[in-house]
């Protein structure tokens, strides 16, 4: 059984369409190169996605249930749990602080602190903590139903921040 190289070949020298293996032109179709920039765009867009996210996360929930309490002094006490969730591969330090709502107060029985303005909150790598705080306003100086201030959580070392806009709810016309 010997080749013959008229039975296989061309006078080109190219193998006759018969005895042909393999053509580059089966991976080239325009279909398999749309699939391929597709794909190739989906991943793109994830990595960009992973790369631009934010480290730093900070969320907030407003308590229902009561929405506000009087306190004896006259001061409306509000109750919130706040989540910040640290996103790096290292424990850090956040600071957590009140902006907005004039002579407001934090109080956060979870570190043990009363009548602050800001807290530093431990956060271990890649987790949520998650934290009570209760925010106080003097009498004096609470405006009727709903004031919006903002918590914001602030990293010292890496200078990230976020922010939540949040409502303070007073009672009406008192």
């Amino acid at each position: 059984s010997r080749i013959e190289p008229p039975r296989v070949g061309d006078a080109n020298g190219r193998f006759l369409p018969g005895l042909k293996h393999f053509d580059w032109r089966i991976i080239f179709r325009p279909r398999t190169l749309i699939y391929f920039a597709a794909w190739a765009a989906i991943g793109l867009g994830l990595v960009t996605a992973l790369t631009l996210r934010e480290r730093l996360q900070l969320n907030v929930q407003h308590d229902r249930n009561p929405v506000y309490v009087t306190l004896k002094d006259g001061s409306i006490r509000n109750g919130y749990t706040v989540k910040l969730l640290n996103m790096v591969p290292e424990p850090r330090t956040i600071t957590l602080s009140l902006e907005g709502l004039p002579g407001a107060t934090m109080h956060v029985p979870d570190l043990g602190l009363d009548t602050v303005r800001s807290v530093d909150v431990p956060v271990e790598p890649d987790l949520l903590r998650q934290i009570k705080v209760f925010v106080s306003q003097p009498g004096d100086k609470v405006e009727d139903g709903k004031t919006g201030f903002d918590f914001v959580a602030r990293d010292p070392g890496s200078d990230e921040a976020d922010s939540y806009d949040a409502v303070f709810e007073a009672p009406e016309g008192r």
